[in-house]
């Protein structure tokens, strides 16, 4: 599989008309609201139903691209999790969990699938009689390097309509928003 077996670029529009002037399911959506109940502010779904929208669309490409590797998004969080920590591309399962957010059940569920498919695998931490090390194997480390140049590529592609200041400045505002909510988790 190389990068060059990519969907064409083209299946994602670049050619998008005016985002002021055309009009979208959201418009439609917001127009109705606004006929049947001009009390109500629908002014938020033209952000939360955009968003929620684009969700659709990015899950779907991701869950096709994974596809190729027989992954899920969660495997390839774990995959992906290892691969940034760099050489030997190990941690142990409770760092892990934190990187992958996800509950200690359902990390063991994943690596067990991992661990089955020949991706990772569980090696006696030397620092811990009790522990374990959880270690990508080189197919691992060959599955998630060549996944994660598909998953940049297509995240680059679904973004080609916007200019390179129009990502920083979407970036910035989904960023802000992020931040006020995943303070709220931690408390």
């Amino acid at each position: 599989m190389t990068l060059s077996s990519l969907p064409p670029a083209n299946a994602v529009r670049t050619d998008v008309p005016d985002a002021e002037t055309a009009r979208d399911q959201i418009d439609r959506i917001v127009a109705l609201w606004q006929a049947e109940r001009p009390d109500l502010d629908a002014s938020t779904t033209e952000v939360i139903g955009r968003i929620v929208r684009m969700e659709y669309f990015i899950t779907r490409r991701v869950l096709a691209d994974l596809a190729r590797y027989e992954l899920n998004v969660g495997e390839f969080d774990v995959l992906a999790a290892l691969r940034r920590t760099g050489k030997p591309y190990q941690l142990p399962p409770h760092q892990l969990q934190g990187m992958v957010l996800i509950s200690s059940g359902g990390l063991t569920n994943r690596l067990n699938r991992l661990e089955a498919n020949g991706l990772i695998a569980r090696l006696p931490d030397p620092s811990d009689r009790r522990g374990v090390l959880v270690t990508l194997t080189k197919k691992g480390l060959s599955v998630v390097d060549e996944a994660a140049e598909f998953h940049l590529a297509a995240e680059a592609e679904m973004l080609a309509p916007l200019d390179a200041d129009e990502r920083r400045q979407m970036a910035t505002l989904l960023k802000k928003l992020l931040l006020a909510h995943d303070s709220h988790d931690e408390e």
